[in-house]
């Protein structure tokens, strides 16, 4: 009789930690893996770039064909594609 007691609290502890550990594992979070790839993704560039079909120039985030591009490089912000804008003589006429 005592050990089918035994056996028997045994099992039941047994069954009681299978019910708690899964619960337990699920409380706690992951936090997501940060990839090298995602970073160029993030970085964006912006291009001075000659209109299409009319005088002027405009800012665009699409790397323009070299006819159409005005300058030889890109900006990190749209604020300085702007200014360079601004500041260039085919862009003003």
């Amino acid at each position: 009789m005592k050990s089918n007691l035994a056996l028997s609290l045994g099992l039941a502890a047994l069954v009681g930690l299978g019910a708690v550990l899964p619960a337990a594992a699920q409380t706690t979070t992951a936090k997501p893996a940060t990839t090298a790839a995602a970073a160029p993704a993030a970085a964006k560039k912006f291009y001075v770039s000659l209109k299409s079909g009319s005088k002027g120039c405009e800012v665009v985030s699409v790397k323009p064909t070299s006819k159409m591009m005005v300058g030889k490089h890109s900006f990190k912000t749209e604020a300085d594609a702007s200014k360079a804008l601004a500041a260039d003589k085919a862009c003003k006429a």
